[in-house]
């Protein structure tokens, strides 16, 4: 099975395989009670050289969500973990230490490593026990913004903590824009009681059906996020949908983006954009320009309301070098250009391959089923979860997600492609909008 097959189907089950491996005998830590947990601390970058040999440790932690403590799952501490700046061409060595009480692999999202340094659990490795741990050795050969997670119960991990940002800085002095300031955001969501309790189970995933949407959001681990910048200040912003389930449609209120990138680093494009939708795992390379003071929203627009993710304040006191100028002209990069020409003579010519995504419900009820065909499939995006107790009671035993080949029927791990190594196959991938129930991938 090819890499990105079984990456998505790993997104689609949030799979929990039984294998275990580590460095060390596993040992389950004991479990303490939220207020024996030490305190979340503040997530701070770490800017690493080639070569470098670092230490990810991943244990719970208290963190305070609308002012219940809350028990979550931290990086070195803090959520997100640490945000990773890397040079492009760079080599890392990263020990990944886990300390929770789920299973975990380090996979470092987008980027283009070794096949056993990927992170997938029960592929390239076996996903890492509690108490174990797992080193991986990092190559960095593209610019632009990944992320690292698990891909052991993503169900649980990502929206308690287990995420951060990796930013890998182009060899080109010139690849970006100049700018004053660059952030980098980490947008989620996490489903909590009113007593800050998550729910999760220690062994079986439920909310198969649609994913577990949160009623806490949280821009990097916060829920009261805010950011001061200095007028006339131009900044980028590095932001990645860590939700499990939820779209992002991002809004910085009142200002224009430059959308300048995304998942594959730089656009051959820039353009100018009001409001940017963001897929689990997506990222967005984004510039602004603030040019008056006072306070700027940052919003999760969605089509009947928006809801306030965090602030941007603007204080007087102005920047002496202006960037802001950038924001209005149009970028076109020549060496992404001469990148997809390599491709764009395939363009028109049939798929080698053809993969349907899809889904069933093998041993629901009649009237679970009924309700699903109620409810869906249908078009566009479903911003909360419409049916919450159909979705809490499906699991991986009565739902299953499918990747079929359309040319074999073949499905899921069956699935067998090769190809030679250097070759251009075309793969066309369809969402089925007639399955169990429709969502977006």
């Amino acid at each position: 099975m090819s890499r990105a097959l079984w990456l998505v189907w790993i997104f689609l089950a949030a799979c929990n395989f039984d294998q275990g491996h580590s460095g060390v005998t596993p040992v389950t830590p004991p479990q303490q009670s939220v207020e024996a947990l030490p305190e979340a601390v503040e997530s701070k970058p770490m800017d690493l050289a080639d070569g470098d040999s670092i230490v990810l440790t991943a244990a719970p932690v208290k963190k305070y969500l609308l002012g219940n403590p809350v028990r979550m799952l931290a990086v070195n501490g803090s959520i997100p973990g640490p945000t990773l700046l890397v040079h492009q061409g760079a080599r890392l060595t990263v020990t990944f230490r886990n300390r929770t009480e789920f299973p975990a692999t380090l996979h470092s999202h987008g980027v283009r490593v070794g096949y056993k340094d990927d992170g997938a659990a029960g592929y390239s490795q076996p996903q890492i026990e509690p108490g174990g741990e797992y080193t991986y050795h990092l190559d960095f050969p593209d610019p632009g913004l990944f992320w690292y997670h698990s891909t052991a119960r993503e169900d649980a991990s990502q929206p308690l903590g287990l995420y951060g940002n990796l930013e890998v800085t182009p060899k080109d002095t010139g690849y970006w824009n100049p700018v004053n300031r660059e952030v980098s955001l980490t947008l989620g969501d996490i489903l909590v009681d009113s007593t800050g309790a998550t729910l999760f189970k220690p062994k079986d995933v439920d909310h198969v059906l649609m994913g577990r949407f949160g009623n806490v959001y949280l821009v990097n681990g916060d829920t009261t996020f805010n950011l001061t910048v200095r007028r006339n200040e131009y900044v980028r912003f590095y932001v990645t949908n860590v939700a499990a389930t939820r779209v992002f449609n991002f809004v910085l209120n009142r200002l224009y983006m430059k959308v300048v990138g995304g998942d594959n680093g730089k656009y051959e494009h820039s353009y100018l954009s009001g409001a940017e939708m963001l897929a689990p795992g997506e990222r967005l390379i984004c510039e602004a320009l603030f040019p008056d003071t006072g306070t700027y929203d940052i919003v999760h627009l969605m089509p009947d309301r928006f809801d306030n993710l965090g602030f941007i304040h603007v204080i007087a006191d102005s920047v002496t070098t202006k960037y802001g100028a950038r924001l209005m002209a149009t970028d076109t990069s020549a060496a992404v250009t001469a990148d997809i020409d390599s491709f764009r003579v395939l363009f028109d010519k049939p798929p080698d391959k053809q993969l349907e995504l899809t889904g069933r419900m093998d041993s629901m009820s009649m009237a679970m089923k009924s309700s699903a065909a109620q409810h869906g499939p249908g078009p566009g995006i479903e911003w909360t979860d419409p049916m919450p107790a159909m979705n809490a009671a499906s699991t991986m035993s009565n739902t299953v997600w499918i990747m079929r080949d359309l040319e074999t029927g073949s499905e899921n791990h069956n699935i067998l492609w090769r190809f030679k190594r250097g070759s251009k196959p075309m793969v066309r991938i369809y969402n089925d909008s007639n399955a169990v129930h429709s969502m977006p991938h």
